[in-house]
């Protein structure tokens, strides 16, 4: 139970935007709710599907350049060095190596669960060669076909979905040395390389993710390194997510401010009673976790109780705020433990197995 709220508060900033299984957000002014993302936001939700009335729409962002400055960044490069074989044979492979090439990733689209209807586009900004990726792209995947849109070739592919079985065809574009586009629709990927940064790389993506979350959500612009926003209509919210079912938006951020972490949470609900429900459930949560943790004495125990400590729940009309503030190391030392542990385990496991051989 020590780690159930910490793991929570991961589910929900990270597994819903990618599930993008929400609500219609709104927030409360002068008790008339109104939708709190606007344009000009609108080429986030992908042209048409602005329109939809039953669509789910989502924001991701990881700002890498940002990421690697923090100590948290810098953490998880360094435990990259354990596995720098075979991802320098990858870097050699495609000339591109994600731990100094990867400037920002920035995925957008929607969800319409009645109607089975995915539609996203993911923009991938650093350093390429787009000759040799193009090169590579015609000798590994199968079906590859090129169409001509000005000064582009847009791709296509068919991958099998791992859940269906089904296959499915892919696009994307290899537009510029900075720029890389993904969709799940050929005029998803044409929408992008009109509206999105292929003259100016990683520029109107930024902009288009803090204007969702500063308008959107009124969450104060800072330099963060992660950052989600959801949108939530007429979906059904999964049993072990109770909470978020008179939630209308979600967003959240996290930035390194002096050497500490600082995570934000917000949560928007249907009305003020519900925003009071949401408060009491994740302090009861909150509660449990903390109460659970009396009496370990171990130093990860102690590095837990520390960031549920950190966080603090606020309520303000129909908005929900979880506010982390907790020191890097405290993070790091958390992990380091885990990490630990689960080599441990996987020894004992690999013993195991060559005993019974």
């Amino acid at each position: 139970m020590k780690h159930f709220f910490l793991a929570s508060l991961t589910w929900a900033g990270f597994s819903i935007c990618a599930a993008a299984a929400d609500k219609n957000a709104t927030v409360d002014s002068e008790k008339e709710p109104k939708r709190t993302i606007r344009y000009p936001a609108r080429p986030l939700w992908l042209g048409r599907s602005a329109a939809d009335p039953g669509a789910s729409r989502w924001m991701l962002r990881l700002d890498m350049q940002t990421f690697k400055k923090t100590l948290l960044g810098q953490f998880v490069l360094n435990e990259a060095k354990e596995f720098a074989a075979p991802i320098d044979a990858a870097a050699n492979m495609l000339q591109f190596d994600p731990r100094k090439d990867l400037t920002a990733i920035t995925a957008m689209g929607s969800v319409n669960q009645e109607e089975d209807q995915e539609r996203g586009v993911l923009l991938i900004h650093g350093k390429f060669k787009p000759a040799h990726l193009l090169k590579l792209a015609k000798a590994n995947t199968k079906d590859l076909k090129e169409e001509k849109e000005d000064k582009y070739n847009i791709l296509s592919w068919k991958e099998t979905d791992q859940e269906s079985g089904e296959e499915r065809v892919q696009y994307g574009c290899i537009a510029n040395e900075q720029l890389i586009i993904m969709g799940s629709g050929a005029e998803l990927v044409k929408f992008a390389l009109k509206h999105y940064d292929v003259e100016t790389p990683n520029e109107k993506a930024a902009k288009i993710a803090n204007t969702v979350l500063t308008r959107g959500l009124k969450i104060e612009e800072k330099p963060y390194f992660l950052a989600g926003a959801v949108r939530i209509r007429e979906l059904k919210v999964p049993p072990e997510a109770k909470i978020l079912e008179k939630v209308t938006a979600l967003g959240f951020t996290f930035a390194e401010d002096k050497g500490n972490l600082k995570g934000l949470i917000k949560l928007n609900a249907e009305d003020e009673d519900s925003s009071i429900q949401i408060q009491q459930m994740i302090q009861g949560l909150l509660a449990l976790a903390q109460l659970s943790g009396i009496g370990d004495t171990d130093e990860n125990s102690k590095h837990t109780a520390s960031i549920l400590k950190s966080i603090k729940i606020e309520r303000e009309q129909t908005v929900v705020r979880l506010v982390m503030d907790t020191s890097m190391k405290t993070i790091t030392a958390s992990l380091r433990h885990q990490l630990d542990k689960s080599k441990e385990g996987e020894k004992v496991d690999s013993k195991e197995e060559s005993q019974k051989k």
